[in-house]
C-alpha cells in the first residue's frame, strides 16, 4: 500500500471519528489560566478523575502543593463522579477554611470535561482527604498543603 493510500485511509477514518460526535479534550492549563485570569505564577495541580465498568480511578491520588495554589479535579469520562472531603479525618482548621470558602461540598461531575478547580489562597498547611465516588468502590486520596 503506497503512503498516500495509507494517508487518505487515515484521514477518511479521523473524519468519521469527528463525525460520530467525538468530543474534545478537556482544557488544558493554558486555556483554565486564561479562563479564569489565573495568573502564570500560581501552580496549577490536576486529579484526572475516570472510570472502566464498576472501576473507579483517581490519578494521581497524592498532591503536594502550597498555600495560594489550585488543584482541579477533571472527568476523563461520561461517568459521574462524586468528589467530597472527608471530613471525619480533617483538621478543624482545614475544615474551617473549606467551609468558609464553599469548597467544601460539590455537585457530582456528570459529563467528560467537567471540572471542580479548588484555590488554597490562605489555606492552612496540612492533609485535605478526599473521596472520590462513582461506578464502584470508592478511591480516596489526599491533598497535602506543605510550607512554601
Amino acid at each position: 500500500m503506497r503512503r498516500l493510500d495509507r494517508f487518505l485511509i487515515l484521514a477518511g477514518l479521523l473524519g468519521v471519528l469527528v463525525a460520530c460526535g467525538f468530543d474534545p479534550p478537556p482544557p488544558s492549563d493554558p486555556e483554565l489560566r486564561e479562563e479564569l485570569g489565573i495568573p502564570d505564577h500560581v501552580p496549577i495541580h490536576r486529579v484526572d478523575l475516570s472510570g472502566r465498568g464498576d472501576e473507579v480511578r483517581v490519578i494521581p491520588t497524592t498532591i503536594e502543593a502550597r498555600p495560594g495554589d489550585l488543584v482541579q479535579f477533571v472527568v476523563l469520562d461520561r461517568q459521574v463522579h462524586l468528589i467530597g472531603f472527608r471530613e471525619e479525618e480533617i483538621s478543624t482548621s482545614a475544615l474551617t477554611f473549606l467551609r468558609e470558602t464553599s469548597q467544601d461540598a460539590f455537585p457530582p461531575l456528570v459529563e467528560r470535561g467537567a471540572r471542580i478547580v479548588l484555590s488554597f489562597e490562605g489555606a492552612p498547611v496540612g492533609a485535605y482527604p478526599f473521596r472520590v465516588e462513582g461506578n464502584g468502590p470508592p478511591v480516596d486520596g489526599v491533598i497535602r498543603l506543605v510550607e512554601p
